[in-house]
């Protein structure tokens, strides 16, 4: 199989993916699959940065990547000028982009994890930024489980980090040929 012909997936995300990638070093860029893995990984990237960093991608390439796994969200909770609905609804319309944008892309979206301390953080807990946290996380799973049953039922794939997917579940959802 030659590079041309391996599938090609690329993984978004901000620190946690950055820091996943250095991780593996010079190991396995391509975590034991047979496939191209393209990594953008960047602290402090937020979901704002989405549209503008795929939009330039698209722009970029030639072909579109049969797999997109989006890991993004928690840095935008509590920046200034982003309420839980603003959020909600900005994730919401960016979704619906990357489809049209990117129409034979299957996506895999995760959780946005909880932390310590959040980024904007005033209060001396993060007790507000975490229940918004938990909120959109909620919101996110009924947008998608709305859209996996309709149209998207073999497009969409939603990691939530309550529950552990078999990895025979994933290996299928990537069956792509």
């Amino acid at each position: 199989m030659t590079d041309c012909s391996l599938p090609r997936i690329w993984i978004i995300g901000s620190s946690l993916i950055a820091r996943l990638q250095a991780h593996l070093g010079a190991l396995d860029q391509n975590l034991g699959l047979d496939c191209q893995i393209t990594w953008a990984g960047r602290g402090g990237r937020r979901w704002e940065h989405l549209m503008p960093l795929l939009r330039s991608k698209r722009a970029d390439i030639r072909d579109n990547p049969d797999v997109m796994a989006i890991h993004l969200g928690g840095n935008s909770i509590g920046t200034y000028g982003n309420t839980r609905i603003s959020l909600m609804r900005r994730m919401k319309t960016d979704i619906r982009e990357i489809d049209l944008l990117f129409p034979k892309t299957k996506l895999m979206f995760s959780d946005i994890l909880p932390r310590w301390n959040w980024r904007g953080q005033t209060a001396t807990t993060g007790y507000g930024l975490e229940r918004t946290r938990r909120r959109l996380n909620g919101y996110m799973f009924g947008f998608l489980s709305d859209m996996v049953e309709g149209p998207y039922k073999d497009k969409l794939l939603y990691v939530s980090g309550c529950e552990r997917l078999p990895a025979a579940q994933i290996v299928q959802y990537l069956s792509w040929r």
